[in-house]
């Protein structure tokens, strides 16, 4: 694509938009050219004239969506990279397209992404092609290809969907103890009966059914052999490479054998070991043993294990000795032992005898271990932290540079009624528009507040701020707010958490205005000597979500928020039921 120029054709009835999108692509695709599609008739016409490489689709044009153009490019032109660029779009929705066959979608206020997903949709499709190609060659080169199956050192078969051979090399046909061509035809399962239900008929079967390619290994009664080999299902039947490892798999099983005697002699050396009779009596213990439990040899010998060490019974090491004990085979299992603060790694080996243990003391491994997570959880914690940090001073920032363009909307009603005061003969025509400017700049402006720059939760109280905030939010939108507070002592919150439960209610109050079709909330915040918590439950329609996690943005960002001061969250709802949001806060008194 480098020697000719990226044809992209937009489906886009806003001209705006449609140049946004150019801007954003012609720096990273050069050299590169544009057609504009704002009809269905526009569309087709563009390509069957045009012949796009990329086609990027708005969702939202009046009679044409993105789902029909995608059917028109796929019908005529399979290669065609397809992406959807829209404003808004449910998950739903962007899941269903890309079944349907589009390589991505982006989102109008994220087209930064669309050039990656450009070169990602255009890689896709070239391998695409270039995967056809190497079929077609594939194809043209059967012949020498058969010679080549020949000659391999592996067995090679073709079945077709009724289990006949159709083809067979003679390296297969030695494997499997058959004279040359006496397969050729027959029904594999006919000819190898005991091999019914067996691994291969059962991954054969499998493959044909999934069609997908299966691995599998396993032995052959029939040949008194272990074979390997892979299943590859076609819509004509099935195509499988195989070959004989019965010798390494001898060897292997030898070798097994050999480090597990190997690893039994090094473990007797260095780790403790026990072991019990079936009434779970001390009959040997180790000098490590001895150690590693704090106990002296003599004064086990004969004791029953349970009663010395009561408060083992119930644990893992409790459930595991029993269950190998019972069904005679090697466990191995990791527990804690609280009264030693001893971590411990038993290798269980029964026998008709009792059981012998090995133990081996990996207290220091988990210790690390422990750390190492918390090290990570902290580290987890303090990147969220710097986040949110982050993104409040962007907010702030933000709220500040946006909260300068209300000065500019008051600039133009001061100039307007300057000329209103030259030439009073235009009042009539001027003054609504200074109106019009001025409600405009004071909408602008309590958004701006609100909504953006961080409330002033030293000087003013955290339920005032929350009045505000559901007079701001909530009232607009018809909803009636109640705050209840009886229980409740603020001088128990940091700033920091003040800032994170104002933050919090006001994203549930927003949650609430978008989703619920509320008309009451109820707040209510309550604070003891260790904690706050603060509900905050509306009539709306509900939800099906209910618990401590949800799918939700908004509540990912509230849970994200508590987690940073080590909170937690919970929701319940039901559908006509409302939703309620609790959360709970640690707190400490501020000195």
């Amino acid at each position: 694509m480098s020697d000719m120029p990226l044809k992209i054709l937009l489906l886009e009835d806003s001209a705006t938009d449609a140049e946004l999108v150019q801007y954003h692509l012609r720096r990273h695709f050069r050299p590169s050219v544009f057609q504009v599609a704002m009809t269905e008739k526009d569309f087709s016409d563009q390509l069957e004239h045009f012949r796009p490489h990329v086609v990027l689709a708005d969702n939202s044009l009046p009679r044409f969506d993105a789902a029909t153009a995608l059917k028109m490019v796929r019908e005529r032109y399979p290669s065609v990279s397809f992406i959807m660029v829209t404003g808004t779009v449910s998950e739903e929705f962007a899941a269903g397209i890309i079944r349907e066959g589009a390589d991505d979608y982006i989102l109008k206020d994220r087209l930064t992404r669309l050039p990656a997903a450009i070169d990602a949709a255009l890689h896709k499709h070239h391998q695409e092609e270039e995967k056809k190609k190497a079929l077609a060659l594939l194809i043209r080169s059967e012949e020498q290809y058969r010679s080549l199956v020949e000659r391999i050192s592996d067995g090679f078969m073709s079945l077709d969907t009724q289990w006949q051979v159709t083809y067979i090399n003679t390296i297969a046909e030695q494997l499997l103890g058959r004279q040359k061509g006496t397969l050729l035809g027959k029904n594999i399962w006919e000819e190898f009966p005991e091999g019914v239900d067996g691994v291969f008929y059962q991954t054969f079967h499998t493959a044909m059914r999934e069609q997908r390619n299966i691995f599998t290994t396993g032995y052959s009664i029939a040949t008194d052999r272990w074979f390997e080999g892979t299943a590859y299902p076609s819509s004509q039947g099935i195509t499988v490479y195989f070959r004989d490892i019965t010798n390494e798999k001898k060897a292997r099983e030898a070798a097994r054998k050999s480090e597990e005697r190997y690893r039994v002699f090094i473990e007797r050396i260095t780790d403790a070991f026990i072991s019990l009779d079936h009434q779970w009596r001390y009959t040997y213990l180790n000098p490590q043993a001895a150690e590693l439990i704090q106990r002296k040899p003599e004064e086990l010998i004969g004791q029953n294990v349970w009663k010395v060490f009561p408060d083992a019974v119930g644990s893992s090491t409790y459930e595991n000795f029993h269950t190998a004990m019972r069904e005679q085979r090697y466990i191995c299992n990791t527990d804690y032992y609280a009264p030693l603060d001893l971590w411990q790694e038993n290798h269980i080996y029964p026998s008709p005898d009792g059981l012998s243990v090995f133990i081996r003391n990996i207290s220091e491994k988990k210790r690390l271990e422990l750390e190492l997570q918390e090290q990570e959880k902290k580290a987890q914690l303090e990147k969220i932290a710097a986040s949110l940090a982050a993104q409040e001073k962007e907010r702030s920032l933000i709220g500040a540079e946006l909260h300068d363009n209300v000065n500019q909307i008051l600039s133009t009603t001061h100039l307007l009624l300057s000329v209103v005061k030259r030439t009073p003969n235009r009042c009539a025509e001027l003054i609504p528009r200074c109106m019009e400017y001025i409600k405009k700049a004071v909408d602008e402006n309590r958004k701006l507040a609100h909504e953006l720059v961080a409330p002033d939760l030293k000087n003013e109280t955290l339920l005032s701020q929350a009045t505000l905030l559901s007079a701001s939010m909530l009232q607009p939108s018809g909803i009636e707010a109640t705050l209840q507070h009886d229980q409740f002592d603020e001088s128990l919150l940091s700033p920091d958490q003040k800032l994170a439960v104002y933050r919090i209610l006001q994203e549930q109050c927003s949650n609430i205005i978008k989703h619920s079709a509320a008309r009451n909330v109820w707040l209510n915040f309550n604070s003891s000597r260790d904690q706050f918590a603060m509900q905050v439950r509306d009539d709306g329609r509900g939800t099906e979500a209910t618990g401590k996690k949800s799918k939700g943005i908004g509540l990912k960002n509230i849970s994200s928020r508590l987690e940073v001061l080590g909170g937690t969250m919970w929701t319940r709802s039901a559908p006509g039921q409302g939703f309620l949001l609790e959360v709970v806060l640690p707190v400490y008194r501020q000195k």
